[in-house]
């Protein structure tokens, strides 16, 4: 499994995995089970309420319905599990932004508008399987797509990051999780409903900031690397012109507890 190191806004170097192509691969058989039982499914519905009696023209349209959340899947779930869908979490990855912050909602709607691969293939196979069915020839619509999807693997194969087409004009990567996902991996953390904040210029800080801070915090904690904390908070207390006097790691709790209470403000 190669590693792939990313400096920060902070001058911080983060440490991240690059997962294996064939943990992309089952991720992506997971999500196509998924939508293997969503069709089924769908399918017994719309066989039981129309009595198994569906035109020509009704079947179009309701192929139509069936294929659109199979073509937002990816896109929906990805923004609502932060960069995973079913298949990822199944596996341990995740979609980040090549900061190694959390990926933007305008990052995942670019990687998922260039998804030539992924639940795409499907897509395109069960398009394949219809127009076949209907005694309708395969359109060069289609084969341009399966050749992108090969120059998509290829991509996934060379590139030093392992990204996709789409990975790299969102500027994102894949990254395997050490740690189940969970709060550890946002910047939420616990605090009395009489806290105080202590630094207000936290507010200062991009999310992206925010999040290289909370993964320098969790990274400390299981590490014990106090001496990433030491210069972690030496670059913030620079960047935000303060004097602190706390511990390092002290001080990295207290500017994330800072943001928590700050932002619901």
């Amino acid at each position: 499994m190669s590693r792939l190191k990313i400096l920060t806004s902070f001058n911080i170097e983060l440490d991240f995995e690059i997962p294996d192509f064939h943990k992309r691969l089952f991720a992506w058989v997971f999500d196509v089970i998924i939508v293997f039982i969503y069709i089924f499914a769908i399918s017994k519905i719309i066989s039981i309420v129309s009595n198994g009696r569906v035109s020509a023209e009704d079947g179009r349209w309701m192929f139509l319905i069936i294929l659109l959340p199979i073509a937002l899947y990816p896109l929906v779930t990805e923004i609502t599990m932060r960069g995973q869908t079913i298949g990822k979490k199944i596996m341990g990855i995740r979609v980040i932004n090549e900061g190694g912050g959390n990926a933007t909602i305008s990052q995942f709607v670019i990687r998922w508008l260039l998804r030539v691969s992924d639940l795409f293939l499907l897509i395109i196979i069960l398009v394949v399987t219809y127009n076949a069915s209907h005694g309708q020839s395969v359109d060069i619509g289609t084969l341009l797509f399966f050749l992108l999807i090969i120059t998509d693997i290829l991509c996934v194969i060379i590139t030093k990051k392992s990204q996709r087409i789409g990975d790299i004009a969102a500027g994102t990567i894949l990254i395997n999780l050490r740690s189940k996902a969970g709060l550890d991996e946002t910047v939420f953390m616990e605090m009395d409903d009489n806290y105080v904040p202590v630094f207000p210029q936290v507010m200062k800080l991009t999310d992206r900031d925010l999040n290289i801070i909370k993964s320098v915090y969790n990274t400390v904690v299981k590490k014990n690397d106090y001496a990433l904390a030491e210069r972690t908070a030496e670059k913030i207390e620079t960047a935000l012109k303060i004097r602190n006097t706390q511990h390092p790691l002290t001080f990295l709790e207290t500017l994330l507890k800072d943001y928590n209470y700050l932002s619901t403000k």
